[in-house]
């Protein structure tokens, strides 16, 4: 597999650029999922890789629970509430340049479950995006055990992503069963094309959106009654630093 394909540390920078950093708790939460975020109040819960004693195995584990919380962050934060400002100005009838086109129609058909029926794109007719990337990740990603429920949630574009991006920024000793070695690199490469993609959008579209959606979070803050928040900390460093190659 390609291990080491992404670096991590691009996911921080980009929140970081615009202030959209999550808060974070590291301490496992409830339930199966060793991690978890929340784009309402721009919250993640990750295990801390520094509390891994000498064991780098776990280490690249914990680090790689991160990497997913926090391409989960970049994708709510940046590119799918950039590509939902660039719906509603179409819907006010202002002209898209050619790059902002391109990059609003990346989106849509990369998240087309998320978008609704603005300006003239129409959710239904992108269905047909989606049943697509359904055909393609059956024949790429199955589970062993035969958990049809598991392995919807494993390829919903906006997982793929994250856990390729999880598995493709280190090393990658066993492949999880049902992997195809292509898929994971395939997804994140997906991914690394949006974002660089966004990162080339003009800068005050990018700040606008990010303003609007920096508002959004502190206002669903305000009156949040989730434990993990409370308990969260700002990232002030970068988590990946030590390991950025």
């Amino acid at each position: 597999m390609a291990d080491n394909l992404f670096d991590p540390s691009r996911l921080y920078e980009a929140l970081k650029q615009y202030g959209l950093l999550p808060k974070h708790a590291n301490f496992f939460p409830t339930g199966e999922a060793s991690g978890l975020f929340s784009p309402e109040i721009n919250r993640l819960v990750a295990p801390d890789s520094k509390l891994s004693g000498n064991d780098q195995l776990l280490k690249e584990y914990k680090l790689k629970t991160l990497s997913h919380e926090m391409t989960h962050a970049v994708q709510h934060n940046l590119l799918m509430n950039t590509a939902m400002t660039l719906q509603k100005k179409k819907q006010q009838g202002e002209k898209l340049s050619d790059q902002e086109a391109q990059y609003l129609r990346a989106s849509e058909q990369i998240f087309a479950d998320y978008f609704g029926n603005i300006g003239n794109y129409n959710q239904s007719k992108a269905m047909g995006d989606v049943k697509q990337f359904e055909n393609f990740t059956k024949k790429m990603y199955s589970d062993t055990q035969g958990n049809t429920d598991y392995q919807r949630y494993r390829t919903k574009p906006i997982e793929a992503q994250a856990f390729g991006v999880g598995n493709m920024s280190y090393q990658t000793p066993t492949r999880s069963s049902g992997a195809n070695p292509h898929f994971d690199p395939s997804m994140t490469t997906e991914f690394d094309i949006l974002l660089s993609m966004y990162q080339n959008l003009p800068e005050s579209l990018k700040t606008s959106a990010a303003t609007v959606k920096q508002g959004q979070i502190e206002r669903n803050r305000q009156t949040s009654k989730d434990v993990y928040l409370d308990l969260s900390g700002d990232m002030l460093k970068n988590p990946f630093a030590d390991t950025t190659r």
